[in-house]
């Protein structure tokens, strides 16, 4: 019996080249705002303890060390506006790539499907003539075996 090809298996591995192709991209910006969302809540975290140490008692009076930690935390809120801006527009670019992604991988899943339904088809074909063709053979040595 004779393997089965596909005519369109180069369209269908080019499909799923790109299709990881994008997936790839799709990781890359998602990892990137993974690490901003991680920045963000390091930030957070930075802010509270900050703000826990103003109130120890060793530093209660001390007006330099007020003054210095108000403009790092005015510095840390002014990097945490800056990394939900850039999330916002990271998330923005994720949704474009997932978009993408997700019109290569139905690409590709239709090519597939296609390939699964012609080679059941073609198998199923196979065994048909296989059949016929066992059929004969047995027909054959009945009929010779009568004539003896």
């Amino acid at each position: 019996m004779r393997r089965f090809r596909f005519t369109l298996e180069r369209v269908l591995e080019l499909r799923r080249y790109k299709e990881r192709e994008w997936e790839l991209k799709l990781a890359k910006i998602t990892g990137i705002c993974f690490t901003i969302e991680r920045r963000i809540s390091e930030i957070d975290t930075q802010i509270k303890n900050t703000i826990q140490s103003l109130f120890r008692s060793d530093m209660i009076g001390d007006y330099s060390y007020l003054v210095s930690n108000e403009f790092y935390m005015t510095r840390l809120r002014q990097e945490r506006r800056d990394k939900e801006e850039e999330l916002k527009k990271r998330i923005d670019e994720r949704q474009a790539i997932q978009i993408e992604y997700l019109v290569h991988s139905r690409k590709r899943k239709v090519l597939e499907k296609l390939k699964e339904k012609r080679e059941k088809e073609y198998y199923s074909l196979v065994n048909k003539e296989e059949f016929k063709i066992t059929d004969d053979i047995n027909n054959g040595i009945f009929f010779r075996k009568e004539k003896e």
